[in-house]
């Protein structure tokens, strides 16, 4: 009976250390990175195993560890951040989102611990799992058990006696690549496929190849431009910056709650405002309490050119709001609610209609070989005779599709890298907001590139929003709006709601200049006559109370104040820049 106890105890510490096929997963991830090098991130090794992700382009994701639970996961991202990853968040994975394949483990280290990567490399390709200060050591895949099983003599002979085979989920397999090894090879995808005993993991016709399985964030280069309709008076537009670890949970237009304790210049102008009206007595000290509420609301009811904006906004759609869809178009907006809607794609030889097919059949049975054929086909006929440069995948590759999230990723990419008129719909940054983060930052970089998303309504149904439109489209001098540069400002706004990433130093000089310029055009047109002075103060009352409210909604997602601050005056300038721009 002594002589069980220790094989028990063992038996014990693997059943903890591993990671069943059916529950969750959580890894952190730290961001992404330009030329990211191990010895970079050497103070992050005392948390966990690091690794990462090769996205192209000399891009690297970089991650932290694998939990069993999101309570483990969250104290190591709070760690991580401590030791100035800011931006580092905990990353849930699905077993669902996997696929099941056949490896050989040949041992199980301490990441702690110096491994002997160079031993373990002439078994073949190796992938870990992790699981907290423990990683499982594998190689393969195989195409079957049986062949898993066939290698294992091969594999002890390398001195790894207690090799077995086994079937693991590919959701908590880590490739093992120079990055985390510090032993160069040659870098391929994991790949699946049946095609002898070890899988190829070479570039395949006609079967399909599958790459990243993993969630990625592409940081956009500057110089992007996101003006709208021609050049302006004034250089005012903005660019992207690099992503960060934001992850956005829901696209429904909501009303954020203003905060009470925090300082800021945009409260501050709302104030000097308000109490130049005589409805606000108190300090003006930049805090947003019910001092500053109340006199908002008291100016709503008492100024009469608000009141008659009020009533404008209540009876006119957001100029732009309008657009002319094809039937292609109107049965992709319709599948997020209306999933029969596929029927009528299924008349086209479109290849965005085929695209969303793959993604419906996807979505309701799972992986399939008629998902691949559809997203294949459609991949080509896009791209056909089309060189894109700077885009985040190959489309002259075939592809196996065994991650939803993969398939959006490419979906994305086709609106943005071909040469399509179908714009991105709304559902599916609702259901998907990371890949649609990631797909905004990535076709950033594309030149020329033309991803058109629907204009969802965000922020729109904000009162002060709706009311802030009606002011400045009434100042607009021209006889007709150009519908063209709306619609463009409607899809930055939607692009701006997700909140992919702050403005970089540039860009919020750059946004900033615009709203100082506007600011002090219109207060020189309000002098003028009294009748501009009450228009521009009705303005500004609402000018300011949308900035504040934006600023909320960005800092909720969990931007900091000068973050939120940069990001609700892009947001402005989508919705009064075109209708304001003789003022700047």
């Amino acid at each position: 009976m002594k002589k069980l106890l220790p094989l028990l105890a063992l038996l014990a510490l693997l059943a903890t250390a591993g990671v069943a096929q059916n529950q969750l997963y959580f890894t952190v991830q730290v961001g992404t990175f330009i030329d990211a090098k191990p010895e970079d991130f050497k103070s992050l090794q005392s948390i966990a195993f690091v690794y990462a992700q090769d996205l192209g382009n000399n891009l690297r994701e970089v991650y932290v560890g694998g939990y069993p639970s999101r309570e483990e996961a969250e104290k190591a991202a709070a760690n991580v951040r401590a030791k100035g990853y800011a931006n580092a968040f905990v990353q849930e994975r699905l077993p669902s989102a996997g696929q099941a394949v056949n490896v050989v483990q040949m041992a199980t280290r301490r990441v702690d611990k110096e491994i002997e990567w160079a031993d373990f490399m002439k078994a073949g390709d190796l992938y870990g799992i992790l699981s907290g200060n423990l990683i499982k050591i594998v190689t393969g895949p195989y195409n079957s058990l049986e062949a898993a099983k066939a290698d294992q003599a091969r594999i002890r002979k390398l001195g790894y006696k207690d090799a077995f085979a086994k079937t693991a989920n590919s959701v908590y397999l880590h490739r093992l690549t120079e990055f985390e090894t510090g032993v160069k090879e040659d870098l391929i995808p994991i790949a699946f496929q049946e095609s002898g005993a070890r899988i190829n993991t070479a570039p395949v016709e006609p079967q399909m190849q599958d790459y990243n399985v993993l969630i990625a964030r592409s940081p956009a280069a500057t110089g992007t431009d996101y003006s709208y309709g021609g050049a302006a008076p004034v250089d005012y537009n903005y660019y992207p910056g690099p992503a960060t670890a934001m992850t956005a949970r829901t696209v429904a237009p909501s009303l954020p709650n203003i905060r009470a304790d925090v300082k800021r210049a945009s409260v501050v102008s709302l104030q000097t405002v308000l109490k130049a009206e005589n409805v606000y007595n108190s300090a003006i000290d930049g805090y947003y309490g019910n001092g500053t509420a109340s006199a908002y609301q008291v100016e709503l009811q008492k100024d009469r050119t608000l009141r008659k904006y009020q009533a404008l906004a209540e009876s006119m759609a957001l100029s732009g709001s309008q657009s002319l869809n094809s039937e292609i178009q109107l049965a992709v907006n319709e599948l997020g609610s209306n999933p029969t809607a596929v029927s009528r794609l299924e008349r086209s030889n479109n290849p965005m209609a085929m695209a969303y097919r793959a993604y419906m059949i996807f979505a309701s049975y799972g992986p399939s070989p008629d998902v691949n054929r559809l997203m294949n086909t459609a991949i080509r006929a896009a791209f056909s005779g089309r060189m894109v440069a700077n885009l985040p995948f190959d489309p002259n590759a075939t592809y196996a599709y065994q991650d939803l999230n993969q398939l959006v990723l490419h979906l994305y990419y086709m609106h943005c890298g071909s040469d399509t008129d179908i714009s991105a719909p709304c559902w599916l940054a609702e259901r998907h907001p990371q890949e649609a983060s990631v797909a905004y930052q990535a076709c950033s970089r594309v030149p020329n590139g033309n991803l058109q998303v629907q204009n969802c309504g965000q922020f729109e149904s904000w009162p002060e929003v709706s009311l802030l439109v009606a002011i400045a489209s009434d100042l607009n001098t021209e006889e007709q709006f150009n519908q063209q540069r709306l619609s463009e400002a409607a899809m930055e706004r939607s692009r701006l709601y997700s909140a992919p990433s702050a403005l970089n130093g540039s860009e919020a000089k750059a946004v900033e200049a615009w709203n100082s310029n506007l600011l002090r055009g219109i207060d020189g047109w309000a002098v003028q006559d009294p009748l501009h002075r009450e228009i521009i103060t009705a303005f500004k009352v609402a000018y300011f109370q949308a900035q504040i409210r934006l600023e909320d909604h960005f800092m909720n997602k969990g931007y900091k104040v000068d973050q939120a601050r940069g990001l609700a005056l892009a947001t402005l300038h989508t919705l009064v820049a075109y209708h304001l721009q003789r003022f700047v």
